[in-house]
């Protein structure tokens, strides 16, 4: 056989061994979600098949932080890793004992009405509503469909604690609660979450499936009536009360904060009011350079509060300029509410 037939013969058998063998096993499968999927709230739900075989444990980074350790029992796992404004990278990692065998990477983007740099999709980015697909990998341990119970589900409230028993008699009567359960892990819920009456604001009768009436206000006034007659009545109106957009600055399910602003009042105000970032308002420019505080201060009409840009102004409507939260003419008349001292000499 001629010397460079064979040295030819060798070199493409050694690049056929160093292909990698098709059908070969992976660690880990993603189920959910694809990549550059878009979502709209601060929870990512995924699941995976994990090879017990292959390995024992996945590590889930976001963004390089940890932020999940997942054992699957079963092989098929699913969990919730939280979300930052943005694109974030998410990184599972699978290990057998101390060796890595295995990285998957995949990005999510979270888009958020309230902060202006995240409002618009990247490209290459798109939304994945889950519900309107064909999810048979799911359906095997999971109802994906509403059933009689939704329609009045039992309040986790009623059955305190977290026993196996409580948590198990309202997933069998809540066919939301096995996936979305995270929702409510919060400080303060939202009224329809609080029972898991998710049909009361999501219709399971819509394209894509589930979804919710825009503008928002259009869904939030059916319940909150007083509040619409109030706000609609006022001669000012803010911002996102004009356009309908409840959740710029509401979570429509849970948050830590009150009223379930998405953050506290003074943090919430200023990823608008950028200018008004510096913690001093009103009076600065004058012969008070240093402004006026707007936190770090007790409030003076509010026993046991801080000092907010709601101490002044309303979030919603008023029928004075500037929406200050009380019946005053001028700016003058609005410093008297807490400096009365300087009116009374």
């Amino acid at each position: 056989m001629p010397i460079r037939f064979t040295y030819l013969l060798i070199t493409a058998l050694l690049l056929v061994s160093a292909m990698p063998v098709q059908g070969t096993e992976k660690a880990i499968t993603i189920n959910y979600p694809p990549d550059k999927t878009v979502r709209e709230y601060g929870l990512l739900g995924v699941s995976v098949n994990l090879s017990r075989d292959l390995g024992d444990r996945i590590i889930a980074n976001v963004n390089s932080k940890k932020r999940a350790t997942i054992t699957p029992l079963l092989g098929t796992e699913c969990f919730s890793v939280p979300l930052e404004p943005g694109i974030n990278t998410v990184e599972l990692i699978a290990y057998k004992g101390d060796d890595v065998v295995e990285n998957i990477i995949f990005d999510v983007f979270r888009r958020s009405e309230l902060i202006s740099g995240f409002r618009n999709v990247p490209p290459g980015f798109k939304k994945d509503n889950f519900h309107s697909e064909d999810r048979k990998i799911c359906t095997k341990c999971h109802i994906l469909k509403p059933n009689v119970y939704d329609l009045k589900p039992v309040n986790p409230a009623t059955y305190p604690g977290e026993s196996f028993e409580s948590e198990k008699l309202v997933e069998t009567t809540s066919t939301c609660y096995s996936c979305h359960k995270k929702i409510t892990a919060q400080s303060y819920v939202h009224g329809p979450a609080s029972v898991w009456s998710c049909l009361s604001c999501h219709d399971d009768d819509t394209i894509p499936d589930y979804s919710v009436k825009t503008p928002d206000s259009e869904l939030c006034y059916e319940c909150h009536i007083d509040e619409k007659k109030d706000w609609l009545s006022k001669k000012y109106t803010h911002g996102p009360v004009t356009i309908g957009k409840c959740t710029i600055c509401h979570s429509p399910h849970g948050s830590d904060n009150a009223f379930n602003l998405f953050k506290s009042t003074w943090d919430l105000c200023v990823n608008c009011h950028a200018a008004k970032a510096d913690g001093a308002h009103v009076i600065a420019d004058t012969l008070f350079k240093e402004g006026h505080p707007t936190r770090g201060r007790q409030d003076p009409l509010r026993v046991g509060k801080e000092l907010t840009c709601a101490s002044c102004h309303s979030a919603h409507a008023s029928n004075y300029p500037h929406l200050w939260a009380f019946e005053v003419a001028s700016l003058y008349e609005l410093c008297q509410k807490c400096h009365k001292q300087y009116s009374e000499n």
